[in-house]
């Protein structure tokens, strides 16, 4: 009887004393646990770069200076919403409205990087992305081909 209580002593003290050891849920240098749920809420942000070619308004083959400023929103579990407005080159573009957003669809990846993917203006866009200062904001860049460009967006 006496050796089961010390048994039991044994794997009490062990279960205690396992629980205090750190868990870690990725290997590697760029280890961390960001998830689609890591991005929630409305952010503010602003991209400047080229639209690219000979797709742009002026139908020209040179490159357009571009720029937007709009609104974004998370839900957390991969969809997120938008509108803003773009100056492409002094053609003036409104995408979507703040009653009558652009749905789209964002990736986490575990390290902090991601995807955002939408559809607009006759052409599919993707912008990569990182959440920095504890997801109150964003580095983006441009991942699609259609321009060069970069932006930020800072949660409001």
């Amino acid at each position: 009887m006496k050796n089961k209580n010390i048994m039991f002593a044994a794997v009490l003290l062990f279960a205690v004393a396992l629980s205090l050891v750190p868990t870690v849920n990725a290997s590697g240098h760029f280890a961390t646990n960001y998830t689609n749920a890591s991005l929630t809420g409305v952010y503010g942000y602003s991209s400047y770069g080229e639209h690219l070619g000979p797709s742009n308004p002026n139908n020209n083959t040179t490159n357009v200076p571009a720029d937007s400023v709009g609104v974004l929103w998370f839900d957390g579990l991969g969809t997120f919403e938008f509108h803003d407005t773009a100056d492409l080159g002094g053609f003036i573009i409104q995408r979507g409205t703040a009653d009558n957003p652009i749905v789209a669809t964002y990736t986490v990846n575990p390290d902090g990087t991601g995807t955002m993917q939408w559809f607009s203006n006759g052409a599919n866009h993707t912008r990569a992305f990182v959440i920095v200062d504890g997801a109150m904001e964003l580095q983006l860049g441009a991942a699609d081909g259609l321009d060069v460009s970069r932006g930020v967006a800072k949660k409001q």
